[in-house]
């Protein structure tokens, strides 16, 4: 088993509301009906938020023993979920319509992508999502980054449900440091990739930029990485290096062959 800690915790990368927000829109019209599979469920959030959208079933799945322990005494008179204590990376997963995850790093590859990828790949599970990925690669120039404090933070684009959320697990909201304000200018902008995310498992990549950062869509709507204000991902820390050098050490690890561009 490989282990991928995340490197914040998941109460606040929830604050990031660029990212979180789409992730609220697509589960708001899209699991209604649905058998909903969550792979890595951290806070419950979206597990929560599936049944208040009217999922039939949530396999609420998570392999950390604490965020397990609170996700199992949360959800243990709720029907319509079934907490699970498993690894997304090499278990057999639960039958579902919806396969929700969260699984990008600085790097997009670095936190078990393409190792989550591989192990939905050979159970033939492909409905997963976000289901597309764009990478591109930059220069830039100009950095400059701070994190943000409870006296920065800006709550406007927080959804209500969120909100509720946190007062529900008696959460303060508060950024802690985790969210960042960046201003910065870029050049040589490169696309270099665009594709469906199962793709990531057939290339190596040949950024040219400083820095590579990712946009991920759910089908065609897209949040990115890269934006300036309150995010998550530290923009100094999505350097190109990693695309160069992960894709050989998963391709060790998954003894498969990757293609070349």
């Amino acid at each position: 088993m490989n282990d991928f800690v995340p490197n914040m915790d998941v109460w606040e990368m929830l604050l990031d509301s660029n990212r979180t927000n789409a992730y609220i829109k697509y589960i708001k019209e899209n699991v209604k009906d649905k058998v909903v599979v969550d792979c890595g469920a951290g806070s419950g959030f979206f597990t929560w938020l599936s049944i208040l959208y009217g999922a039939t079933k949530i396999y609420s799945c998570e392999l950390n023993y604490q965020s397990y322990n609170f996700l199992r005494n949360k959800y243990r008179t709720t029907d319509q979920v079934e907490v699970l204590n498993i690894d997304i990376f090499n278990d057999e997963l639960p039958k579902g319509d919806i396969y929700i995850h969260e699984l990008f790093g600085h790097c997009a590859l670095t936190e078990g992508l393409l190792f989550f990828l591989d192990n939905c790949q050979k159970q033939q599970i492909h409905n997963i999502f976000p289901n597309n990925l764009k990478l591109i690669s930059c220069k830039m120039q100009h950095l400059q980054q701070k994190p943000v404090t409870l006296e920065d933070f800006d709550d406007s684009k927080m959804d209500k449900h969120l909100i509720d959320y946190f007062k529900l697990n008696n959460k303060k909201i508060d950024p802690n440091r985790y969210l960042y304000n960046t201003n910065y200018t870029i050049s040589d902008k490169e696309t270099i990739f665009d594709s469906n995310i199962f793709d990531l498992l057939d290339l190596k990549f040949e950024p040219t930029g400083t820095h590579t950062y990712f946009e991920a869509g759910f089908n065609d709507e897209y949040y990115s990485s890269f934006v300036k204000k309150q995010n998550s991902w530290e923009i100094e820390k999505q350097v190109t290096h990693p695309y160069l050098a992960y894709p050989a050490y998963a391709e060790s690890v998954l003894n498969r062959k990757l293609k070349t561009l």
